[in-house]
């Protein structure tokens, strides 16, 4: 039988750190808790300067930067780092063919894998990448430009499809 779609792909660091921010916004929802977050902390900011109190004032200011800092860069060092560590997936390419009921995983050393659409976790579409999660957190990066035009609307039919 021949596959639908074949795509290449190529897992990079920058593919990582992207993966990372992906599942931290879609799945985990860290850009309402850190609206939530800086909400409070701002409020607690005006309070204080209400009250006349400018140390602790001057202190929250300090920790909106520090959390800030954290959650926009130093989840992306810590992405970069688990990267670096994981020399299996270290700047290998993956060939992707895509049937009517599963997928076939083969990386460049040969092995393969088959998944079936209907055991996947949730498929997360960014305007760079598509995230096929196996499960909360693992998944396959499909980078969108090494794709035929078709493949996009492809995979939205098998989300809507299996429901995922």
């Amino acid at each position: 039988m021949e596959p639908r779609f074949t795509v290449h792909s190529r897992y990079s660091e920058k593919e990582a750190i992207r993966f990372n921010r992906a599942l931290l916004y879609n799945v985990w929802h860290l850009k309402k808790t850190i609206i939530v977050s800086n909400i409070a902390l701002l409020a607690m900011i005006v309070t204080s300067l209400i009250a006349h109190n400018y140390m602790f004032a001057i202190s929250l200011l300090f920790a909106l930067a520090v959390f800030n800092w954290y959650f926009f860069l130093g989840v992306d060092l810590k992405a970069a780092r688990a990267y670096q560590k994981n020399k299996q997936i270290h700047d290998r390419e993956f060939v992707f063919h895509f049937y009517d009921d599963q997928y076939e995983n083969t990386a460049e050393d040969g092995t393969t894998s088959i998944v079936p659409y209907s055991t996947l976790h949730m498929i997360i579409d960014t305007p760079t990448n598509i995230y096929i999660m196996h499960a909360p957190t693992v998944g396959t990066i499909i980078q969108k430009a090494n794709c035929p035009a078709e493949f996009i609307d492809f995979i939205h039919e098998i989300k809507d499809r299996y429901k995922i």
